[in-house]
């Protein structure tokens, strides 16, 4: 599959959409670890005196991992969905999302931080987000 490459333009007027699927993402994932929590609770609020885990636990846990399973689909969903837009999405926990561009004739990256009103740095391939530099250095 040919890599999208995005103007600034382009990948500015995408923002809103990402931003949806970011706090999605974010939702999903939360409550996929609450219902990791609930399960570790549930299964150690029924536990037998042999270690065993009771009938009522197992319909418990049984309710919990359908839950889980369905808030993983979901969460695998938005992903794709941050693919079909061409987003890039590299660090959830800090909103970091690249697009990718070219500047003479190389592949590059737009870079946007979630909080930020819109696309301001760039970074080559290999530097990442720690090698961000002004828009202005791109041309």
């Amino acid at each position: 599959m040919k890599t999208k490459l995005f103007t600034v333009e382009e990948a500015n007027s995408l923002l809103p959409q990402v931003r949806q699927v970011l706090g999605g993402l974010r939702m999903r994932r939360a409550r996929i670890q609450q219902l990791e929590r609930d399960k570790a609770v549930e299964e150690l609020s029924w536990l037998q005196p042999d270690g065993s885990v009771s009938a009522k636990a197992k319909q418990g846990l049984a309710r919990i991992e359908k839950e889980q399973k369905e808030e993983i689909a979901a969460f695998e969903q938005s992903l794709e969905q941050m693919n079909r837009i061409g987003a890039q999405l590299k660090d959830l926990d800090d909103g970091l999302v690249d697009f990718f561009t070219s500047r003479e004739e190389e592949l590059v990256c737009l870079c946007w931080k979630d909080g930020e009103d819109r696309i301001r740095y760039w970074h080559d391939l290999e530097s990442g987000f720690a090698g961000r530099r002004p828009l202005e250095d791109l041309e």
